[in-house]
């Protein structure tokens, strides 16, 4: 009001039958075009392990919740029998090996007296064939040590990655069955935001300069990793997976995606109404003149073609018409 008073006593001759206005630069108000969706901090892999093999449940280490690091014990099985199994699988590969061992002396005799014409050919043929069929049993039967050893080492399940407990499906002293689900861990590394955005949004997603993830008011930086070129067939949408660096919210938080696009926008709080239209009011030649916006939505940022150097009116623009005189406060006629 001390402004105001002070310009119409100072300046009667201009202020007379004028609005009195002030003006800011197009360029000075407008800002980059930033856009929003839902989206959602979804972990990669979040699977129910199971066991693979049939044994009873001996101990469950872990409590729902807990954090644990890639190859930490998560269940042990009862693993008598099948360490059991192992020791019998050696043992029959030691008794074969100690056979193929003489087989291979036995032929080696055998060549020494061929030789010296003491043996026939086929005798060393004889020979020869059965040290191949015991080396083939050698074989064989070390491959069953490798499956009574991977047995025994499925008897503990652990951790596949750094994750945390987020579910318990089983107890001790329940029997365990290759593919019942037991255990379910949520990994906590390689995080990333998911987004289901529609087909404008889709669009403008490849064009933006920055992204965010914003949790409780917090912006956590992000790359954009992928917009999937697929359109889901109920919502009309595409998914956004983004990229987030090493951060403390939880998996499965909830937020939402920002991201700013090179197009400049002129904030909704500078546009006013006329005939229904929304748009601003700018100086030209000591006069407002009404620029309409039709493709402007209300409480929305606005597209705008004006020249930057283009002076807006601000305060006292809610009572012009197009044509209305206005007087606009000159900065340096200002008392602080």
């Amino acid at each position: 009001m001390y402004r105001l008073a002070f310009l119409l006593f100072c300046m009667p001759a201009l202020t007379q039958g004028a609005t009195p206005v002030t003006t800011a630069p197009l360029s000075d108000l407008l800002e980059a075009r930033e856009y929003s969706a839902p989206a959602t901090l979804v972990a990669d892999n979040s699977p129910a392990l199971s066991a693979q093999i049939s044994a009873r449940i001996e101990q469950i280490p872990v409590r729902v919740g807990e954090r644990v690091a890639a190859g930490g014990t998560l269940l042990q099985l009862d693993c008598r029998l099948h360490q059991s199994r192992l020791g019998a699988s050696r043992a029959l590969l030691q008794q074969l090996q100690a056979q193929q061992a003489f087989a291979r002396r036995q032929l080696q005799r055998a060549r020494d007296l061929r030789r010296k014409k003491s043996v026939s050919e086929e005798g060393v043929e004889q020979r020869q064939s059965e040290l191949d069929s015991l080396s083939a049993q050698v074989r064989a039967q070390q491959e069953q040590v490798r499956q009574a050893a991977l047995e025994v080492e499925h008897c503990t399940i652990t951790a596949p990655f750094n994750g945390v407990v987020s579910e318990r499906l089983a107890s001790i002293g329940d029997l365990a069955s290759p593919g019942t689900p037991l255990l379910r861990l949520v990994q906590l590394d390689d995080l990333e935001v998911s987004a289901q955005l529609g087909e404008s949004e889709a669009a403008s997603l490849p064009q933006a300069s920055r992204y965010w993830f914003d949790y409780q008011g917090s912006r956590n930086p992000l790359q954009l990793r992928q917009l999937l070129p697929v359109v889901d067939t109920r919502s009309r949408t595409r998914e956004a997976r983004l990229a987030i660096a090493d951060t403390d919210i939880p998996a499965g938080a909830s937020g939402r995606l920002l991201w700013q696009t090179g197009q400049s926008v002129l904030p909704a709080n500078y546009l006013v109404r006329r005939d229904g239209i929304l748009g601003v009011f700018y100086l030209n030649g000591g006069k407002a003149h009404f620029h309409p916006l039709p493709e402007a939505i209300e409480g929305q940022p606005a597209v705008i073609a004006l020249p930057p150097t283009t002076p807006i009116i601000l305060e006292g623009r809610y009572g012009l018409q197009t044509g209305d005189e206005v007087a606009p406060d000159d900065p340096a006629t200002r008392k602080d």
